[in-house]
């Protein structure tokens, strides 16, 4: 019997929801799966309160500065034909407990020589936070062979409102005037679409044309201008985080007043700075079609 494992870190139980969806055929497809969690020593609380405690993991966040984990117990990973990793971004990059077992023993134990695929829950900015998966990933000696990625189809100005209500009070549900928070049950139900060819690539035990397959069922897409200014955003954020580590590691207090400051300037940039941004990068994607066309291409292959 053809075997998965599914290794993945959530708060909020959505990823594992999107996880369950997209692997919901696995027993009609004689496949096993194992899932593990990872487990942060001291993990983060959720909702997100006080919600200082949200802006406080900005700059390990970006920087992708380790914390102590769990160990996972995986006794025999030459068993397993194809592991998946289940992640979020946060701050642009990959969560902390991501990044963190992603520089693991287990992780090179695991991943060596293995095919490996990553499966995003997310708003709507991934991009650079995949750049850093992928190349964490092949420093592990995995072989990534497929990426899903399901985000917030909302407006990005709506998105922030619902995403920001969910993490720091905990209500994902749609209220009166905002929409859903996070990816929508509709597209985490027809999550298990993704399923088909990732079954018959582990039991013909060939993944060569996998991503082609999930790209064929909208596996990944990317909007342009929210791209572009995730990309210039990634840069920007490096600049902050450096300067509060720097200036805040021996004075909790300076750095409590950098991370304040820097919430009033990420919410003056996403309502103020943004929507200029993006509709600069709309008229690039209609001025110069072709050169719009090769960098999408670039960031949805592997």
């Amino acid at each position: 019997m053809k075997k998965i494992l599914v290794i993945y870190y959530t708060q909020s139980g959505q990823i594992k929801d999107i996880l369950n969806a997209v692997l919901k055929n696995a027993e009609l497809n004689s496949v096993d799966i194992d899932y593990l969690k990872i487990e942060p020593e001291q993990d983060y609380p959720f909702p997100w309160q006080p919600s200082s405690t949200f802006y406080d993991v900005f700059p390990e966040s970006v920087k992708s500065i380790d914390i102590p984990i769990k160990a996972l117990n995986v006794n025999n990973s030459e068993q397993y034909d194809l592991v998946i990793l289940g992640l979020q971004v946060w701050y642009l990059s990959p969560s902390v407990p991501i990044s963190s077992f992603l520089k693991s023993e287990d992780a090179k134990n695991i991943f060596k020589n293995k095919p490996v695929m990553t499966v995003y829950g997310t708003r709507n900015m991934w991009v650079s936070a995949n750049k850093v998966v992928k190349n964490l990933i092949k420093k592990a000696g995995g072989n990534l062979v497929g990426n899903i990625v399901l985000s917030d189809k909302h407006h990005n100005l709506i998105s922030v409102i619902t995403i920001v209500r969910w993490l720091i009070n905990g209500k994902k549900e749609a209220s009166k005037y905002f929409p859903e928070a996070g990816v929508s049950s509709s597209d985490i139900k027809s999550a298990s679409k993704f399923g088909n060819p990732i079954f018959n690539s582990v039991k013909e035990t060939n993944f060569s044309n996998l991503q082609n397959e999930l790209l064929r069922l909208n596996a990944v897409h990317i909007d342009y201008h929210i791209m572009k200014t995730e990309l210039t955003g990634i840069r920007i954020f490096h600049i902050w985080a450096n300067l509060i580590l720097k200036k805040g590691k021996n004075n909790p207090k300076r750095r409590k007043r950098l991370l304040t400051l820097f919430s009033y300037y990420l919410f003056f940039v996403i309502y103020v700075v943004s929507p200029f941004a993006s509709l600069i990068f709309r008229i690039i994607k209609l001025i110069l079609p072709k050169k719009v066309k090769k960098e999408l291409i670039q960031h949805t292959s592997l």
